[in-house]
């Protein structure tokens, strides 16, 4: 038996090699997904345009709905500032019915300092206006409490009441920081104490 020694030896072609069609085929698929996935991607993402238009309608947005909500926000607070007063008032009325016409801010007939102001609607007095710090009455104080605590303004969050003299207006004497309310001891005028007006031209001090 011979062995053929002359015969040249080659490699193998890949059986893809020998068949052009198919690999024009597989290109055209690459080619295919590829658009495919990009035209996917290109829907998935905002343009700089849409963006900005989404940018443009929320600002749209809180330019309408933020003054109506600050404005919701004012009229409440004026509400409860009304409400707060009327109630002082109502309570400053019965404590000089029940003190034989005296105020608030008097002890035996003499200007209590505003420490002492304050309990008289917190605690219990006699008829005086001598106070105790007890808010359950008990001889001889027994009138009061006439509210549970003093009320906030809405405005400022204080609560403490200031001081006005008898001669002094009270657009005079606001300034919206030093204390929640103001009094005239001498004529029983409660006033609120805030600057600026609201939304009908009316000064908070005149409330």
């Amino acid at each position: 038996m011979e062995l053929s020694i002359n015969k040249p030896f080659t490699k193998k072609q890949s059986s893809l090699t020998k068949h052009p069609i198919v690999m024009a085929d597989m290109g055209n698929i690459c080619r295919n997904f590829y658009v495919s996935w990009a035209g996917e991607m290109r829907k998935k993402a905002f343009t700089l345009i849409e963006v900005i238009l989404v940018v443009a309608i929320l600002g749209i947005l809180a330019a309408l709905v933020v003054p109506t909500l600050q404005g919701h926000i004012a009229t409440a607070r004026q509400s409860a500032a009304k409400d707060s007063l009327s109630t002082m008032r109502t309570q400053i009325e019965l404590y000089k019915l029940q003190h034989e016409g005296t105020p608030p801010g008097y002890v035996n007939g003499s200007g209590a300092p505003t420490a002492l102001l304050q309990l008289q609607f917190t605690a219990t007095t006699t008829e005086t206006g001598a106070v105790s710090p007890s808010t359950v009455p008990l001889d001889p104080y027994i009138y009061g409490p006439y509210v549970k605590k003093l009320p906030e303004n809405p405005f400022n969050d204080l609560s403490n009441i200031a001081y006005v003299a008898e001669t002094t207006a009270f657009s005079a004497a606001v300034d919206g920081t030093s204390s929640g309310w103001l009094y005239k001891k001498e004529t029983a005028e409660f006033g609120l104490n805030w600057t600026g007006t609201d939304s009908k031209g009316t000064h908070f001090y005149d409330y």
